[in-house]
């Protein structure tokens, strides 16, 4: 009987040890990938300095500015798992995300549509992509050949297993990315985040310079002005690095309409916005189970089947040594051999 326990104890003790090392190394890159099917939305608030072109069109001047307007941005991804790049077991996703930026009124301040491609576990932007490129223009709701992009580095989110380093991370605007700085480990909503922070210096934006009335920008003897648009962010997240979720995003944008000796002559879009309380509570939950269920396979899983495993395996074994000699088989009578007794 002894045999028989120490032999089960210790096929279920190897058989722990190799499923708690396989756990981490093939179950893992399973559950660390995003769906093809993936659906989000997130909302930001501030208030803004806002440039309303309908204003100046009807003949406004420095009026056509507003300052300390109430912004709100939604932001929507949605996968497309019908597209060629989106192969069931395949690493690749590919995702459509529309933002627009709305006053009180509900007019729009501004709209885009991104098309993309990207790496399912660490989120990284991969080519080629069929129709990948950015639409910025909000009165145009399609991607069409000029304005294709070439996107890089990190977008929207950060990878599975994100580490405390820097990462490049693709700005919209300015089409191009810009280094993600590691400044220090916080906790929001009961989740511990890496907080990483993206500075875009002053760039002037690839767009066609526009003709303002002289009155707009308070020169009332000129009739026109050429401009240009220029773009400056400090942009914020704060990631939960199990998951890669950005649970809490920041922006610190101005964009300003500068003459071409390059002085600033008024912001068109400018201040502090920010995920609503909601969106961060519900990235937080999202990003908190998914980190549960993500140690659960790589960390705890692998500790808790090895570490058992290998007391079943050392009790087995300790049967199986202990139980070799001494017992006669079941049924047979113990046979004694007595020494001869001198005489």
């Amino acid at each position: 009987m002894r045999l028989i326990v120490g032999l089960v104890l210790l096929a279920l003790g190897i058989f722990g040890i190799v499923l708690g090392l396989l756990l981490p190394t093939y179950a893992y890159p399973q559950f660390a990938k995003v769906p093809l099917n993936q659906e989000s939305e997130s909302t930001s608030k501030g208030d803004m300095t806002v440039l309303y072109p309908g204003l100046v069109a009807k003949g406004g001047g420095p009026e056509s500015v507003r300052t300390d307007v109430p912004v709100t941005a939604t932001r929507r991804v949605q996968g497309n798992p019908e597209a060629p790049e989106a192969k069931p077991d395949g690493n690749v996703m590919v995702w459509d995300v529309g933002l627009v930026v709305e006053d009180p009124e509900g007019t729009v301040v501004s709209a885009s549509l991104d098309h993309l491609c990207l790496d399912r576990t660490t989120n990284m932007a991969v080519q080629p992509c069929s129709g990948e490129g950015i639409e910025d223009d909000e009165r145009d709701n399609k991607i069409d050949a000029k304005d294709s992009v070439t996107h890089q580095g990190l977008s929207y989110k950060f990878p599975f297993g994100t580490e405390k380093k820097d990462y490049d991370y693709f700005d919209n605007s300015v089409k191009k990315p810009f280094q993600m700085r590691y400044e220090a480990t916080e906790t929001i909503e009961g989740v511990e985040t890496y907080k990483f922070v993206q500075t875009i210096p002053l760039t002037k934006l690839a767009v066609p310079d526009a003709q303002l009335p002289g009155k707009v920008v308070r020169q009332l003897d000129v009739p026109a002005v050429t401009v240009s648009r220029y773009y400056e962010n400090t942009r914020t997240v704060w990631v939960e690095p199990y998951s890669g979720i950005i649970v809490k995003g920041q922006e610190e944008q101005k964009q300003t309409l500068r003459a071409r000796d390059g002085r600033e002559l008024l912001t068109a879009f400018g201040g502090t916005i920010t995920f609503t309380d909601e969106t961060i509570k519900n990235n937080a939950k999202d990003a908190s189970d998914a980190r549960s269920q993500l140690r659960l396979v790589r960390v705890v899983g692998p500790i808790v089947l090895v570490s058992l495993g290998i007391v079943l395996t050392i009790v087995g074994l300790a049967l199986l040594l202990l139980g070799g000699g001494g017992a006669a088989p079941e049924g047979q009578p113990a046979v004694y051999q007595h020494e001869r007794q001198p005489v």
